[in-house]
């Protein structure tokens, strides 16, 4: 396992991906509701929070099985990709949103742990990419 990716560090920095992507997908998907009390969306918000658990949820899916097949991340270069698509456009709008620079007539609110969350999405995939640049591409 560890030999698939390169290092310890690098199966770290997968595990803490997927961890994340699984962390969001477990809260949205079955608890729903922790999520629109926390930004403060209300209850019709329900539907819309489930199915965005269930898009994160394929990252989560995937970044298991890349954990146990044989090969491991061998030719996976569009899901490290999509991390890193998805973390920077979570960074732009996270930021803009938390210094009022968008939609901000909104009740809804986040923190400084959404942008730091972004930062570190951001960061790991662009590590993941390039250590293993070998086995991805």
């Amino acid at each position: 396992m560890i030999e698939n990716f390169n290092s310890v560090f690098l199966l770290i920095m997968h595990c803490l991906l997927v961890l994340l992507s699984g962390i969001y997908s477990i809260r949205s998907l079955f608890f729903p509701m922790t999520m629109v009390k926390e930004f403060n969306l209300g209850n019709n918000s329900i539907y819309i929070v489930r199915i965005l658990g269930a898009f994160v949820s394929t990252f989560f899916l995937v970044g298991l099985y890349l954990i146990f097949r044989d090969v491991g991340p061998d030719g996976a270069w569009t899901y490290y990709s999509m991390f890193f698509v998805v973390g920077v456009v979570m960074l732009i709008y996270d930021a803009g949103f938390y210094f009022k620079l968008f939609d901000k007539n909104l009740d809804s609110k986040n923190s400084l742990i959404d942008i730091f969350i972004s930062v570190f999405t951001i960061l790991a995939s662009v590590i993941l990419i390039s250590g293993l640049a070998d086995k991805i591409y």
